[in-house]
């Protein structure tokens, strides 16, 4: 149960495997490294749904995360098993899959998504966080397909130690308007590139300031 993670909402969370980006301050390398993945222990969808089923009532909404759940190509059909309960669904993603979004978005199959803006949107600063090639384009069809068919949504950035506030107003900038956006401070442990947890990011005074300049292009704003 997590009174956090779906804003207003009391959740349970469900968590999938694998990953398309090595974000080197990644905290869930266990669902992201094929080596690691293979040691955990794999809840099945029924098992989901009759956990589910057993806190009718109690919870409100099932809030889905990863790993990328996008990289799922049945994943409208497992939200459709969980709006079938009454509940709500919040997705988090990393936003490199505008298929799958835009078919659960057009289905109404999800009441709020989460999308991680990982750095300023050029190919160059992208590849360089996510460790991987991007495909820049995807990424801002995504955040037109949330900023267009879904009404309560937000983005987020951890700012990871390499990201400067000119980084994070060029994403405002990008961003802008948009309904919600959250500067996430990067926190150490359990990093995918164990070199990380001996680095600092900005501190949330920092954050503080650079949020008190981009405000203006959200309608909530906030620091985490």
């Amino acid at each position: 149960m997590s009174l956090i993670d779906y804003p207003g909402k009391i959740c349970a969370i469900a968590f999938t495997i694998g990953c398309n980006f090595r974000c080197a301050f990644c905290h869930n390398k266990e669902l992201v490294l094929p080596e690691l993945i293979a040691k955990q222990p794999i809840i099945t969808e029924d098992d989901i749904l009759t956990f589910l089923k057993t806190r009718i009532g109690k919870l409100e909404a099932l809030c889905i995360t990863g790993g990328e759940p996008s990289l799922y190509d049945d994943l409208d059909k497992f939200l459709q098993k969980i709006k079938q309960l009454g509940l709500l669904i919040k997705l988090d993603t990393n936003g490199t899959n505008p298929t799958i979004l835009s078919k659960i978005l057009d289905a109404k199959l999800v009441d709020y998504i989460a999308m991680d803006i990982k750095a300023p949107l050029t190919t160059q600063d992208y590849n360089k966080i996510t460790g991987v090639q991007v495909n820049l384009d995807n990424i801002k069809k995504s955040i037109e397909l949330i900023k267009t068919k879904l009404s309560d949504y937000e983005f987020r950035t951890t700012v990871e130690p390499s990201l400067r506030e000119q980084d994070i107003l060029q994403i405002a900038k990008y961003l802008a308007p948009a309904k919600k956006y959250f500067l996430q401070e990067f926190r150490t442990g359990n990093t995918l590139n164990p070199l990380y947890n001996s680095m600092k990011g900005l501190s949330q005074d920092e954050l503080e300031k650079i949020k008190d300049k981009i405000k203006d292009n959200f309608e909530q704003i906030g620091v985490r």
